[in-house]
């Protein structure tokens, strides 16, 4: 087939390989140039006017690895020598159990993950890329559903297609292409409430970092989490609700930003180090969950030859670090789904939609539910002045099992792999050893007490901030 991969971020890269090694022709059409890049540093220091969000916080979960491992082992090799390590979620959970070598999250800057696929991409026979091009819409010929058959280009021209891929992100317009065929792609949209600020350090030369496990948290009006990087580096992100302008002002600047996290149990022990700030604040709003069905209710397509792939197709809150883990995981899905049908279009949709109604979608209800507990202005939130936690909020019914999840075997280990995307919650309901466990703490859940929250309150790290603001003032 002749596949077109509109976008060159995580998810179309992996399209395009995946295509690529099953002997498919792919053109990729990315409209950011792409400089000649030599190093880690320099993909880092190039901005990419398409995606601003590859210099945020980004989480590259044990699902990924372990797609790269069983998929696409020579790029797992080439991040490893351009510095990327691995580290495994299991530490303080006993003894090793089957399946521990898949719960390793991956130590990398986005722009050096970036960097390492394009390059794979751009060595691999039957790509073609043109990059500098932007896409304007699709062609369509006529039938019961519609057929895409190309793409037009803003240079007037066409490229053909038997295979349409949207790997164009959250921003990318799929409606807009498919509406003057007639199509109509249905959308679930939920606003997570929240806009974050990310800033990146380079350790000095030599210095180790010793991590404790406890990089996040939660303060009610800020999350927090710090994030190691590739080569010495290590980001820190800081998420507060987007109609909070005053804290927001606050953090705008860099050195409240540095002060702040100071004052965060977790980042704070980056900042024993004399670390090295690598450009400003770099702010990101509109973040959302988002679903998008290329089918009807009954499973029936509404349009053939064309599919999506990333936020494109399921946008999750990207705080919780799924975007990227589940771009590549729908990548080799779309690429199965057509090595199992081989010129059936109907087919391909279908098989596909089915695939990440399965090990897609269950993550977008996860992120609603997520941000309904903390973040969603129109969600659940603890009730003022209650004197009893566990019935203040729903999340605080569970608190329990997070205690235990901390060193119980069966228990942490299930929640690892919940969190990186290597278990859906149905499929964690149907172990009845897990189960059972769970059993047992939720008869007993004052054997594990929720621990004090440590941080300041709103009100105090705004004083922090102001303070700390007069003394720049003073001192220039």
């Amino acid at each position: 087939m002749q596949v077109v991969v509109v976008g060159g971020g995580v998810g179309g890269l992996g399209a395009a390989l995946a295509f690529a090694r099953q002997g498919h022709a792919v053109t990729v059409v990315e409209q950011d140039e792409w400089p000649a890049i030599d190093d880690p540093e320099a993909a880092f220091a190039a901005e990419r006017r398409g995606a601003p969000q590859v210099h945020q916080t980004h989480g590259f979960l044990a699902r990924i690895a372990v797609v790269l491992r069983d998929r696409f082992p020579d790029v797992l090799d080439a991040l490893r020598v351009a510095g990327c390590t691995t580290m495994p979620v299991t530490v303080n959970l006993g003894e090793p159990r089957p399946g521990d070598d898949d719960l390793r999250v991956l130590i990398v800057r986005r722009t050096t993950f970036e960097w390492i696929l394009r390059r794979a991409v751009l060595a691999e026979p039957g790509i073609e890329v043109r990059t500098g091009a932007r896409v304007l819409g699709v062609r369509t010929r006529d039938a019961a559903p519609p057929v895409v058959d190309g793409v037009q280009l803003d240079d007037g021209s066409v490229i053909d297609a038997d295979l349409v891929v949207a790997a164009t992100g959250r921003r990318g317009d799929i409606p807009g292409w498919l509406a003057p065929s007639g199509v109509e792609i249905a959308e679930i949209v939920h606003e997570s409430g929240l806009m974050y600020l990310s800033r990146w350090y380079r350790l000095p030369d030599g210095a180790g970092l010793t991590l404790d496990p406890k990089l996040g948290g939660d303060l009610g009006f800020v999350k927090y989490l710090g994030v190691p990087g590739d080569a010495g580096t290590l980001s820190v992100t800081l998420a507060i609700r987007r109609d909070d302008s005053k804290l927001r002002a606050a953090l705008l600047d860099s050195d409240r930003f540095d002060d702040a996290c100071r004052a965060l149990p977790g980042p704070d022990q980056f900042f024993t180090h004399d670390l090295q700030p690598i450009g400003g604040v770099r702010p990101m709003g509109g973040l959302l969950n988002r679903l998008r069905r290329f089918v009807d209710a009954d499973g029936t397509p509404n349009v053939l030859g064309f599919h999506a792939v990333g936020d494109a197709h399921t946008c999750t809150n990207p705080l919780y670090g799924r975007g990227c883990s589940l771009a590549l995981v729908q990548a080799v899905l779309l690429a199965d789904a057509v090595a199992a049908h081989p010129g059936d279009l109907a087919a391909i949709t279908s098989t596909y939609e089915s695939a990440c109604a399965r090990e897609v979608e269950p993550w977008f209800h996860v992120s609603v539910q997520m941000d309904r507990l903390g973040a969603d202005p129109a969600g659940l939130v603890p009730v003022a002045g209650s004197t009893s936690e566990r019935t203040a909020s729903p999340a605080a019914d569970i608190g329990a099992l997070f205690v235990a999840a901390a060193t119980d075997p069966i228990i942490g280990r299930a929640m690892a792999r919940f969190w990186n995307l290597l278990a859906t919650p149905a499929e964690l309901m149907a172990d009845a050893e897990l189960l059972g466990r769970i059993a047992e703490v939720m008869a007993n859940p004052d054997a594990y007490p929720l621990p004090p929250r440590e941080g300041p309150t709103r009100a105090e790290l705004l004083a922090r901030l102001g303070a700390a603001a007069s003394d720049l003032m003073e001192t220039a």
